[in-house]
């Protein structure tokens, strides 16, 4: 016959041994995929012909808590020119300014699109641009049609400087008011916040 054994006072009880092993395992850890983050601060470089590309790149830098660097032309272009200029790969000067930015963890850059390319001022800036070591956005203003190829030749470019582009939009700004506009960038500095 067996005895039971008495329990002290206070003594907390023991759960059956089996209400034991139905406990549940602690879940475990999800892994995530590694995120590129950015060391440095971060410079908002922009060229803008009538405006457009103005509104966008402050915009970003205010959403993104960045310095900007205006790309000024030494003249102001007429429209067959800026064309011209864009379709035979000219170089037009431009005011002088810090090309270095070796110390920058992102340089987002921001261009109107001429011709299917870059604006003219945008491919003299990075002829004279220091970037290696730091990663790039690519925010392109355009009236319409079709941007990839312009993404993938600028890449080219950065990536042949040592900047490594870890990001691309493009807004069309034909017709489009001032707070669209602002809006278009408040999302991508919020997705780069996000992602980057």
């Amino acid at each position: 016959m067996k005895t039971a054994t008495k329990r002290k006072a206070g003594a907390p009880r023991k759960a059956p041994a089996q209400a034991r092993k139905r406990r549940p395992a602690a879940p475990k850890p999800v892994a995530r995929p590694a995120r590129p983050r950015i060391r440095g601060r971060t410079v908002v470089v922009y060229f803008s012909r009538f405006g457009s590309t103005a509104i966008v790149a402050q915009t970003l830098a205010r959403q993104l808590a960045s310095e900007s660097r205006e790309i000024r032309a030494r003249k102001r272009l007429s429209w067959p020119v800026m064309g011209f200029g864009a379709v035979f790969n000219l170089r037009y000067r431009i005011e002088p300014m810090d090309f270095d930015f070796t110390g920058c963890g992102l340089v987002v850059l921001c261009s109107p699109i001429w011709a299917s390319k870059p604006a003219c001022h945008v491919m003299t800036f990075l002829d004279a641009a220091r970037l290696a070591g730091t990663r790039s956005a690519l925010v392109f203003t355009t009236t319409g049609g079709d941007v990839e190829r312009t993404v993938d030749a600028m890449k080219g470019i950065l990536e042949a400087r040592g900047s490594q582009v870890i990001a691309s939009e493009s807004i069309n700004v034909r017709r489009v008011p001032e707070d669209i506009l602002r809006a278009r960038a408040r999302e991508f500095a919020l997705e780069l916040k996000k992602r980057y």
